[in-house]
């Protein structure tokens, strides 16, 4: 009966690791806010000019960074 050994993980695939799960828990964070931010709208009430300024330029914000990183990566990346 062989006896599988684990080699210890280098520095480099732990930190890859490490950003994966502050990526993947990101994203999620982001999800809920988006659902949150569609409840909101969904309710149809009017904006005032901060809230509406806010969201205004945060969409603008994440749109330009998206639109950035896709320039770079492509509509669909390979990993």
């Amino acid at each position: 009966m062989a006896v599988g050994t684990q080699l210890p993980q280098t520095a480099r695939e732990m930190a890859n690791a490490k950003e994966t799960n502050e990526a993947d828990n990101t994203l999620r964070k982001f999800r809920k806010c988006a659902e949150a931010l569609r409840e909101v709208l969904h309710q149809d009430r009017p904006l005032d000019e901060p809230e509406f300024r806010l969201i205004d330029n945060h969409f603008q914000v994440l749109q330009m960074a998206y639109f950035r990183w896709k320039r770079k990566h492509g509509a669909f990346p390979t990993g």
